[in-house]
């Protein structure tokens, strides 16, 4: 065998195949299986591994393609093979074995040496609770350190939650920089230098004889901002922007070119000074959350890696690792290395090169696929395949490109449409199964309302065709997807078996969703959320919902159950919620933390058609699959940093400034570099998803903004669908379960919900109130000048559901505000934000109206109601204990405004 081997195995080649036969190849010469080091990927895979290998020993014999591929490795005879076989069976059956997923083996290194990194050996793993971290954290800094962090936060524009998300992913890379201080002040004075430049261009155009219209307007600045938002400025002269061409001389140019070097140094400075501050707080929060971690003792997983690689760095050498670990690991076996990060590359690599300088027989081996990195935006780093070979000439490398997976035309489907890609890396693969079935069906519906209706049509044709739902997968892109394509095949297909392999929130269940907005709209009587509740049960808009329940006399189980029950909508799910929901000690905090449930949802279907996103159906195989485009459009990547690596070295790190690019050819170098990760990323994901089927693929593409445009598909139909060889019936027949709540003597009191001409929230309601904070939004100050002008665009917004008189009617309203003497007497001379979000235990809150006087905070929340329900009391007070936790300020106060026809009341809460 050879010692040190990378296998680059596409998709359905035999890699799981080729793993066994090395690692039972191993056994025969002698190596032991806690020396053998086996690291996979996930909990899954690792147990997998572990199967494939116990049940290949106990057949060993009887599949004769594993006999065969031993006795190459080997060197033995068939005959000296199986003389071995019990005793290999019992060898691995008793021994303690050394297959990890990567994360429990850095895990496992940690616990050896936490000593040595200041943390107790028992330290719990668990996600960080954020929002306490980053509050603590704030709490922990001083007043200068606070002063800058304020300062960036401004300076950025970047809100809190912002900056600790940035955070996170400056630990999970782990690079640094040497920090720089450069003092704010500077930027202001390169700011003057160059619009003090840029207004010679000014005076030479507005002087300029020859010049056009178009020219003067291209010189109307009067700001620095405003001389910044010039396309001109994109240009490398003077002359190639087509309105100064006329008036372009020598004198013009060299204007222009010191503008352009003045502005330059702007955008450098700016950039310099944001990623050095941004360095210097993250170093605070990651020494700060390192003792807390120490306080808490728990670590989080991107922690373990983190400390893990700075023990082996600086702590500890390589060989007192060897002699603190249980064993000396004499052979390496690591799947899907295409997946490794560079973090957990650094970590194994002491492992890896003791093992290639070794004299002794040690082994290395490591399988993946390029085309199958997937997992960039986690971490994973698909250019360390290569760079392990390159910087080991002793590992070989083969390549597997026979598919014993797919059929022959899903093969040469694939084949020709990655083929026509020239920055593709990409082999022919050879088919050994015949026939197959693709379909290429542009689906005009799944940008419409039903737009999962031609699936559950291509389902039920392909059932009639003789293929079992029991072998078909459908994959997506997102959770979204499947939850919602899950939801709709449910109603089409009442008795139909569906698996879902995913792991969404419990709270976006589809009847869970349902039973929250009830419980929502009962205990608030707000309209929009007994629309949702109609939009979810499938009921027309503005359809009334009538109940006799009182929540408050009624346990939150009681209540969640007495409405699944109602909705007739009690499932597996359900009865999960009702358990989860005997946390909640009443009604109000079920109402305001309910948002905040981070349960996983119920599948227990093991059998049936399976709905998965392409992430998740990685590594798995399906004889039918239909594989839907992407329905929204991806979001764009907003990271503040962007990380440049020269293969896998780090080369630079910027803070992501629009219009830098114009100024710096290595920043522009490196966004180049990033769009084409990002290229190749959607691609390789297009690769996995249709490398899936062995029998039979269709595919689903919009007519337009479609994903398998980058693969320039068209329509097709090609073979002919296979039947499936399994028969097993997937539907049953069943009484339905019935599940009734104990009777606990308490006393009712029953509420009727429905709406009457009093007090209902109907749908112009609604529009009434929504027009109202729009047109409070839309006043840059509390004034009748404001005020007309805000009404105008009430007007030009609301019109087609408000009359003449309701908007009036909101300019009457809103006049008695802006004279009210309490009101603004409390935001004169103030700063204040209107419409204000905020995140408060993972819960999105809009604030009306913030204001800040004199280190005092004032909050008030607009009402149009008649009523002045307990519930608005509760919703404000709510947002006072939230920014009173966030700014760290006790001096924070609430007022309720109540606009009414007959006046404003300012109720403080």
């Amino acid at each position: 065998m050879k010692k040190y081997l990378a296998l680059k195995a596409s998709a359905g080649s035999g890699k799981t195949f080729a793993l066994t036969v090395r690692y039972i190849t191993l056994l025969l010469k002698g190596a032991t299986p806690k020396e053998i080091l086996t690291l996979t990927f996930t909990n899954k895979a690792a147990n997998e591994m572990s199967e494939r290998i116990y049940k290949t020993l106990l057949s060993l014999g009887e599949d004769e393609a594993y006999l065969n591929a031993i006795a190459l490795e080997s060197k033995l005879s068939k005959e000296q093979i199986l003389s071995k076989k019990l005793y290999l069976v019992n060898l691995f059956s008793n021994a303690a074995l050394s297959i990890f997923t990567i994360d429990k083996f850095v895990n496992k290194i940690l616990r050896e040496f936490s000593g040595y990194a200041g943390i107790n050996d028992d330290f719990e793993i668990k996600e960080d609770d954020v929002e306490k971290l980053s509050s603590k954290f704030l709490e922990s800094l001083s007043l200068e350190e606070f002063d800058k962090l304020i300062d960036f936060s401004l300076f950025e524009n970047k809100k809190y939650n912002s900056i600790f998300e940035v955070f996170k992913n400056m630990f999970e890379k782990a690079e640094t920089i040497d920090v720089v201080n450069i003092d704010l002040s500077l930027i202001e004075i390169q700011k003057k230098e160059a619009l003090q430049e840029a207004l010679k261009i000014k005076e030479f155009i507005l002087n300029c004889p020859n010049a056009s219209n178009s020219a003067i307007k291209a010189v109307d600045y009067e700001n620095f901002e405003e001389l910044i938002s010039k396309k001109w400025l994109e240009k490398n002269r003077a002359d190639e922007y087509s309105y100064f061409k006329k008036c372009s001389n020598e004198l013009l140019e060299e204007f222009f070119s010191k503008t352009k070097e003045e502005v330059g140094n702007y955008y450098k400075l700016r950039s310099a000074f944001s990623l050095s501050r941004l360095f210097e707080l993250y170093n605070l929060f990651k020494e700060y959350k390192r003792r807390y971690n120490s306080s808490k003792n728990y670590l989080h997983f991107d922690d373990i890696s983190n400390i893990c690689y700075e023990l082996l760095s600086t702590k500890i050498d390589k060989e007192f690792l060897y002699f603190r670990l249980d064993s000396n690991f004499s052979h390496i076996l690591i799947d899907e290395f295409q997946d490794t990060s560079l973090l957990q590359y650094k970590i194994l690599k002491p492992l890896i090169e003791e093992i290639l300088s070794s004299s002794e027989f040690k082994t290395f081996f490591y399988v993946g696929d390029t085309k199958q990195s997937i997992y960039r935006f986690r971490g994973g780093k698909r250019e360390l395949f290569d760079y392990v070979l390159k910087t080991n000439p002793m590992v070989n490398v083969e390549v597997l490109n026979t598919n014993y997976r797919s059929c022959e035309q899903v093969v040469n489907y694939v084949n020709q449409a990655f083929n026509k890609l020239n920055s593709y890396e990409y082999h022919d693969q050879i088919s050994v199964h015949k026939d197959g079935y693709v379909e290429v069906f542009e689906d005009e519906a799944l940008l419409s309302e039903e737009k999962y209706e031609n699936i559950a049509k291509k389902i039920s044709e392909l059932m009639q065709k003789g293929v079992n739902s029991n072998d078909i997968a459908i994959l997506t892109y997102t959770n979204d997807d499947v939850l919602n394509l899950y939801s709709y095949l449910k109603k089409m297909f009442p008795s139909l078996k569906i698996s879902t392999e995913m792991t969404s929130k419990l709270i976006n269940q589809e009847n869970v969703k349902a039973i929250i907005n009830a419980i929502k709209y009962l205990y608030f009587q707000e309209d929009i959320y007994k629309e949702n509740l109609n939009a979810i049960i499938g009921k027309k808009p503005e359809s009334s919902f009538e109940l006799n329940i009182d929540l408050k006399y009624r346990s939150v189980q009681e209540s969640v159950l007495k409405i699944a029950q109602f909705l007739n909508v009690t499932d597996d799910n359900v009865m999960k919620f009702v358990e989860l929901c005997s946390s909640y000690k009443n009604i109000v905090d079920f109402v305001y933390e309910i948002d905040e449930l981070d349960a996983s949802i119920e599948n227990s279907e093991q059998v049936g058609l399976q709905i998965l996103t392409i992430f998740k159906s990685k590594g798995l195989e399906f004889h039918t699959v239909l594989l839907l485009d992407r329905i929204k459009q991806k979001v764009a990547n907003r990271d503040s940093l962007l990380f440049e690596y020269d293969n896998v070295n780090l080369k630079n790190i910027y803070y992501k400034i629009g219009g830098l690019d114009n100024y710096s050819k290595e920043y522009k170098e490196a966004l180049k570099k990033e769009k084409a990760l990002e290229f190749e990323d959607e691609l390789n994901i297009l690769y996995v998803a249709m490398t899936r089927a062995k029998k039979n693929m269709i595919i689903f593409k919009k007519k337009e903004k479609s994903v398998f445009d980058l693969l320039d598909l068209k329509i097709a139909a090609l073979g002919e669908v296979i039947k499936s060889d399994n028969k097993t019936k997937n539907y049953e027949k069943s009484e339905k379960v019935i599940y009734k709540a104990l009777d606990l003597g308490k006393q009712e009191k029953p509420i009727k919900v429905e709406e009457d001409n009093d007090n209902a929230y109907t749908l112009h309601a609604k529009y009434f109130g929504i027009a109202t904070h729009f047109c409070l939004e839309m006043m840059n100050n509390f004034d009748e000048k404001s005020l007309n002008l805000a009404i105008n665009l009430v007007k030009n917004r609301y019109s087609n559901y408000l009359d003449e008189s309701d908007i009036e009617n909101i300019k009457a309203r809103v006049s008695q505000l802006i004279v009210h003497e309490e009101f603004l007497t409390l935001t004169s001379n103030a700063n204040y934000s209107k419409e204000q979000s905020l995140i408060y235990k993972g819960e999105l809150k809009i604030i009306d109206l913030l204001v800040e006087k004199e280190g005092k905070y004032f909050i008030f929340d607009y009402k149009t109601t008649k009523d002045e329900l307990q519930e608005h009391i509760e919703q404000v007070s709510h947002y006072e204990k939230a920014i009173k936790n966030i700014l760290v300020n006790d001096e924070v106060y609430s007022f309720i405004v109540y606009l009414n026809e007959k006046g404003v009341k300012l109720k403080k809460v």
